[in-house]
């Protein structure tokens, strides 16, 4: 494939790595939740806190690069349906990636337990309130299913780039 049909390798690094963090990020969130009270369960919600801050650093990096770096073009062969979904995927895709994590973050506020990022403790700008952490919480879970959601439709548009023979598309994002 034509390199100039390609994502650059530090858009494709990028990429992948946040499917590996997100990915990580829902196992983490669905089996927190349902931990007891105590240090394995505060252990967890810090792992799910940090990771989810490293995706809204690497999104808000991910953008950047974006900007400077322009991704290639979508074939010609494409419908105008499948291109205008492709794009508002993708835009959703930046917008819940900087959005998800800011909620959490704001759920925490709300907690007495302070958010940690690699050691730092982050600014607490918030007293504890347990009715707006419940609605900060239900609004980040929201969003996980609106995120999840999304991924459906992106895997599922990939898969059908993947089976139509000559497509070619889904190389686009694949290092090798």
């Amino acid at each position: 494939m034509n390199d100039t049909l390609k994502y650059t390798r530090v858009a494709m690094l990028l990429h992948w790595a946040a499917v590996v963090l997100v990915a990580a990020l829902f196992a983490i969130g669905w089996t927190m939740t349902d931990l007891p009270k105590g240090p394995a369960r505060g252990e967890m919600y810090a792992l799910h806190k940090t990771i989810g801050i490293t995706v809204f650093l690497l999104t808000l990096l991910r953008l950047g690069w974006r900007v400077r770096h322009r991704p290639p073009a979508l074939p010609e062969a494409i419908p105008g349906w499948q291109r205008k979904l492709a794009h508002g995927v993708q835009h959703l895709f930046y917008l819940m990636l900087v959005v998800q994590p800011l909620l959490g973050y704001v759920s925490s506020s709300f907690t007495v337990h302070p958010t940690q990022y690699l050691g730092v403790r982050l600014p607490v700008w918030a007293t504890p309130d347990p009715v707006l952490n419940k609605l900060f919480s239900g609004l980040h879970e929201v969003g996980a299913v609106l995120l999840l959601s999304l991924i459906g439709l992106h895997v599922l548009g990939a898969v059908s780039h993947l089976v139509r023979e000559g497509s070619g598309l889904l190389r686009r994002m694949l290092p090798w």
